[in-house]
């Protein structure tokens, strides 16, 4: 399974079903579904792995140590990427996972959005995790867990630009697509996983049931209103 965008979807029932949605104009929770269920074998898999869940406990740690970690530091944006990158290698060291890339992303931008950007000093920046972090580490993990299946939803949407283009649509509509379905993944990746860590002391024991449970809900169609 490859992580660039130039790999297409392979040829198996499961992608193909998802590149029809997706493409053909299908409404989004279908293709969100068709996307989830495509991904239930190779993907869940490997963002169910020590590699990822490295970063997920990270999370968990720095739900306290980042203001710490800033205040000790000289420039917030220093702080931020040094985390980054050691957390990058610790990954390694736990194993090699082909959803690495994406989990990466997904840290990255968790660890900037709850910081609300990293350009000011770290009493301001450390100020700015603290208020926003959530009210417990578990909550602060279930957001990552949302960002990385919005990650999963681009990464597998991007690739099929090709076939989108080819079917004459537009760029601006292509690039309204993916993000549709990287919010719909990443919501329900997030709620689904806040409501598994609640109370979770241990999240390097529990990601791979919490990453079960985020592909079982996300394979899931609304009904019709009651």
């Amino acid at each position: 399974m490859g992580t660039s965008a130039s790999y297409r979807a392979p040829a198996r029932p499961r992608w193909q079903a998802f590149v029809a949605a997706l493409t053909q104009g299908a409404p989004v929770d279908r293709v969100r579904s068709e996307l989830f269920n495509a991904g239930a074998d190779e993907w869940q898999s490997e963002i169910s792995t020590s590699a990822v869940a490295t970063f997920a406990e990270a999370v968990a740690r720095l739900y306290d140590d980042m203001p710490r970690r800033l205040l000790q530091g000289d420039r917030a944006d220093v702080v931020l990427a040094d985390i980054v990158a050691e957390t990058r290698h610790a990954s390694g060291q736990a194993g090699f996972s082909a959803a690495s890339a994406i989990a990466e992303r997904a840290f990255a931008r968790l660890l900037l959005s709850t910081a609300q950007g990293a350009a000011d000093d770290a009493v301001a920046t450390s100020a700015r995790w603290t208020a926003a972090r959530g009210d417990a580490p578990g909550e602060l993990v279930a957001r990552y867990v949302g960002e990385v299946l919005g990650q999963y939803a681009r990464h597998v949407s991007d690739r099929e630009a090709g076939t989108l283009a080819a079917r004459q649509i537009g760029s601006a509509a292509s690039a309204q697509l993916t993000e549709s379905l990287a919010d719909r993944a990443s919501s329900i990746g997030a709620s689904t996983a806040a409501e598994a860590l609640r109370g979770v002391g241990d999240v390097s024991s529990a990601w791979a049931s919490v990453v079960t449970l985020v592909f079982e809900a996300g394979r899931q169609i609304p009904g019709p209103p009651s």
